[in-house]
Parts: C-alpha cells; sequence; structure tokens
C-alpha cells in the first residue's frame, strides 16, 4: 500500500479572506494587520484579478496617508501565478521558488478557493518528516 502524494488541497487554506479592487489600500492593510495575513486575494464579481500583499504596501509606503487611500488595483500583483488544488505540493514550492512568491491564489474552474503559503508548505514538509510509516518486519 503506497502513501498518496500531498496535493495542494490537503495543505492550503479555504475560503481565504479577499478584498475588491476598488477597496482602499488602507483598508487591505488593516485586514491584513487585524488578522496576521502577508497577503490577501484581490477578487471582483468572483474572479481572481489580484493578490496585495503587506510587502506591496510596504513599498508604497504604508504610513503615508495618500497611499493608503489609493485604489488596490493601483497597488496588488494584477494577474497573479495561480495554481489548481489537485497539484502536488512540489509543484507549488516551485512555481513560489521560480517565480519570488509567498502565496499562490489556489483556483478551481476559474473562482478562488483557497490560498497556499510558504508557511503552508513549510508545515507539510514538518509534518512528513514527523510522520514515520511503520513498516512491519518481512514485509
Amino acid at each position: 500500500m503506497g502513501i498518496r502524494a500531498t496535493q495542494v488541497f490537503d495543505v492550503m487554506t479555504f475560503d481565504p479572506r479577499t478584498i475588491e479592487s476598488t477597496a482602499k489600500v488602507g483598508e487591505a492593510y488593516a485586514i491584513m494587520t487585524e488578522n496576521g495575513f502577508r497577503h490577501v486575494p484581490v477578487v471582483d464579481d468572483g474572479r481572481l484579478v489580484g493578490v496585495i500583499s503587506l510587502s506591496d504596501i510596504g513599498r508604497l509606503g504604508a504610513t503615508i496617508p495618500a497611499l493608503l487611500e489609493m485604489a488596490i488595483a493601483d497597488a496588488m500583483t494584477a494577474n497573479p501565478v495561480t495554481i489548481t488544488p489537485e497539484e502536488l505540493i512540489e509543484s507549488a514550492a516551485a512555481q513560489m521558488g521560480i517565480n519570488k512568491l509567498n502565496c499562490l491564489p489556489v483556483v478551481a474552474s476559474g473562482r478562488l478557493v483557497g490560498i497556499i503559503t510558504t508557511y503552508d508548505l513549510l508545515d507539510a514538509l514538518v509534518r512528513r518528516r514527523t510522520t514515520r510509516v511503520s513498516v512491519p518486519p518481512g514485509a
């Protein structure tokens, strides 16, 4: 009996908090700081249009009031790299590494269904290292 490979579905955060592109950068910043998030997917009419991160906001200067009033559409990473729930976590790690990303929105049938982060991947790796499969002698 083999061990099933770990899919994105197994470790992603389901139904992540989202924000619309017309919202203000300050609103996204508040969501992230109040909830301990580093990223928020940007969704318009149910369609993923981007991701905004603390890094994006920091590059703009999060403490400057004019920037906090800016529309998210002007600060987000548009058309982000995505992954499907069925893909292996190794594929997610490769995409994140190649593209120097800290998260990937998870999309199924054109809809955002989750998000996977570097923390999710590290947690999966730790669980792999600490979960040992016992094989009976002579098996």
